[in-house]
Parts: C-alpha cells; sequence; structure tokens
C-alpha cells in the first residue's frame, strides 16, 4: 500500500474533504474517474486510478489526454476489447456497467481490477459524462488462487486415498473371499468326515458345529461382498447397480426399482465405482432417514457422461441441513464425483421426499 498522502493546507476551503476522499481511496484501493461524452476523453482521475494503472500522479507529463491513451496500454491486450466494448455500449444505451480485467504493468506485473460505472445524462436524456470506480482486487483474486489451488491439491489428494482405499478393499474382499473361504470349506469338509465315524451321542454336537460354520461361511461371504462386490469387477456397472437394488430390497423390504438406459456404455473402472459407492451412500441413507416405501433408481446417458439418479418418496428434509455436521456424508459423494468432473445434487424438501442426480463425464 502506498505510503499516506501528505496533508494539504486545512485552512484552504474544501481542502480536508479532498484530503478525506483521497485518503478513503487509498486506504480502500478504490479509484474514482470521470469521462466526458463530448470530448470521448478522461475529465478526472483520481490518485488511486493513477497507483493502480501504475503511474505517476506528480508526473507533469501525465496530462489526462495522455492517461487516456497510455491506460489503454496498461489493460492487459486479451482484456481491452471487452472493456472498450463495455464501455462503449454503456454509453450508447445509458445503463450501468460492470466489468473485471487485468492491468499489465511494464515491469510485468499483473494486477486484476474491477471497474463499475454509471451514465449521467441531463433532462431530455442525453448523455454528458460516464462515472465510475476501479477497485484494485489483486490480492483478493491471489487469494482466491492460492485457495483454488490448494483445494485441487486437497481433492487430488483425497482422489488418490480413495484410489489406494478401494485397492485395498479390493484386495482384503479377494483375500477374506478365497483364502478364509477355502480354508472354512476345508475345516467343514473335515468335520463332515469326522461326523459319519462318530458316536450317535455326538452326532447333535456336530450338526451343530457344521450350522456355525455355514453361517461364517456366509458371513465372510458377506463382508467380501461388502468390502468390494466382485460383480462390479466381473460384470460391470450395470449389473451391479441392478444387485445393489435387490441387496437394498431383501434387507429393507422397501421396494426399489431400477430402470436402465439402453445400451448404457462401459465405463473405465474409476467412474465405475464412483458410481457405485455413491449409490450405494445414498441406498444407505434411505434405508436410515427417508422412511420411504419405494425408491427409483435410473442409469441413463447423455452426450456427456452418465447420470444416475435415485429417487425416494420418503419424508424428506430441510435442505439446510446439508451443511450441518450430520451431513459428511453426503460431502464425500459430492467429492467423489467432483474428483472426476463431475456434478453432485440433492432435491428435497419436508414431506416431499428426496432426488440425488449424479452426473459423471465420459473419460478420455
Amino acid at each position: 500500500m502506498e505510503p499516506p498522502t501528505k496533508p494539504f493546507d486545512f485552512d484552504e476551503p474544501g481542502r480536508r474533504v479532498e484530503f478525506y476522499l483521497t485518503e478513503s481511496q487509498r486506504l480502500s484501493q478504490v479509484g474514482s474517474w470521470a469521462w466526458s461524452a463530448k470530448t470521448r476523453e478522461p475529465i478526472f482521475w483520481s490518485r488511486e486510478m493513477f497507483r493502480i494503472f501504475g503511474f505517476d500522479p506528480d508526473d507533469p507529463a501525465l496530462t489526462l489526454q495522455a492517461i487516456h491513451r497510455l491506460s489503454k496500454s496498461r489493460v492487459h491486450p486479451e482484456d481491452w476489447p471487452a472493456v472498450e466494448a463495455t464501455i462503449l455500449r454503456a454509453a450508447v444505451d445509458k445503463r450501468d456497467f460492470a466489468m473485471e480485467y487485468r492491468i499489465l504493468l511494464p515491469n510485468g506485473e499483473l494486477r486484476y481490477a474491477r471497474g463499475i460505472g454509471h451514465p449521467v445524462v441531463d433532462d431530455s436524456g442525453q448523455l454528458l459524462e460516464l462515472t465510475g470506480t476501479v477497485l484494485d482486487v489483486t490480492e483478493r483474486k491471489r487469494a482466491e488462487d492460492e485457495r483454488q489451488k490448494s483445494l485441487d491439491q486437497f481433492r487430488a489428494l483425497a482422489g488418490r486415498l480413495e484410489s489406494v482405499r478401494e485397492e485395498e478393499r479390493k484386495r482384503l474382499a479377494r483375500e477374506i473371499h478365497d483364502e478364509l473361504g477355502q480354508a472354512l470349506t476345508s475345516i467343514k469338509l473335515d468335520v463332515c468326515h469326522l461326523r459319519k465315524q462318530a458316536p450317535e451321542e455326538h452326532l447333535d454336537r456336530y450338526q451343530a458345529i457344521l450350522k456355525t460354520i455355514d453361517q461364517t461361511i456366509h458371513d465372510v461371504r458377506r463382508i467380501s461382498t461388502e468390502l468390494r462386490p466382485g460383480i462390479l469387477d466381473d460384470l460391470g456397472l450395470v449389473a451391479a447397480v441392478e444387485w445393489a437394488a435387490e441387496e437394498f430390497t431383501n434387507r429393507t423390504g422397501t421396494r426399489c426399482a431400477v430402470s436402465l438406459s439402453p445400451c448404457t456404455p462401459e465405463i473405465d473402472p474409476a467412474r465405475a465405482t464412483a458410481i457405485f459407492r455413491i449409490l450405494q451412500e445414498t441406498l444407505t441413507n434411505v434405508a436410515r432417514h427417508a422412511d420411504a416405501t419405494e425408491v427409483d433408481v435410473r442409469l441413463s446417458k447423455s452426450s456427456c457422461g452418465l447420470i444416475l439418479e435415485v429417487q425416494d418418496n420418503g419424508i424428506g428434509f430441510d435442505e439446510r441441513r446439508l451443511c450441518g455436521a450430520g451431513s459428511l456424508g453426503i460431502l464425500g459423494m459430492k467429492e467423489r464425483a467432483l474428483l472426476l468432473g463431475g456434478e453432485f445434487a440433492i432435491r428435497t424438501a419436508p414431506g416431499a421426499g428426496t432426488k440425488v442426480t449424479v452426473r459423471i463425464p465420459f473419460g478420455d
């Protein structure tokens, strides 16, 4: 920020007001200007305008005519056509305008500015001049860029962690299903063999052991499937969606109808996994909170990608709760979609059910 302006002689009429105005513009980094419709040249530039555009306000060579010419060269070449068109259109239409553009200084420094303008007309509607302000938003823009950079890095890290977690789930599911499942099957065969040789009074005990082994085998398969459904890897997303809907109905007793788009294309494993996990989380939320009797799942395609829609006829909720601490599951689903360049949306209201819509673009 520039050093404080040298105080004026406050004994002169109006100088105190001018000093306060100059200081307020310096502190707020807002410059003001006026442009004559008759001469098509500036008729006023505040000291803060000089600073924003990188000029010396005490340079006697910088007349208003010179500023008019030089200020154009300070606007970024890519932005100048839009800036000029906006100002000319405001002059013709006699309406307010707002725009953002970049200022490129001779030393290569890039500044960001937000300009606001207003037409001044006489009683007959004739344009007399344009007046406006320019706000230096460079620091805000840089902070936004840094924030976006940090957010992108966080999402990339989250995506990597999610990928690692899915791979670990797949490995654990395979080991549990294959190794533990085979070991239990072998134990069952041995117990069956021993049962044939056991005395009559021990048969009930062997039967109880076999029943426990069967239940354990069932639990192993269930845990393995919950970790990573083999159907997703073996038969693809469409079959996995149908399986998830059927499992939901069997588990909750709530009807879950599936509608699939004809010729739904195969997509890469990352996108298939994201859609499937979002469906799983959505159905879990329905089972826990919705008190629904019907759920409709639709998987369709558009020109840009796949669309998953899950609609229930449950009790719904206030959308303001989506920002609460209890919405981490929803946040996780949204991040899954965003990591793949997709979109995630929820529409709901108390008593009106809930609809979740996910759009995931096709991969390159």
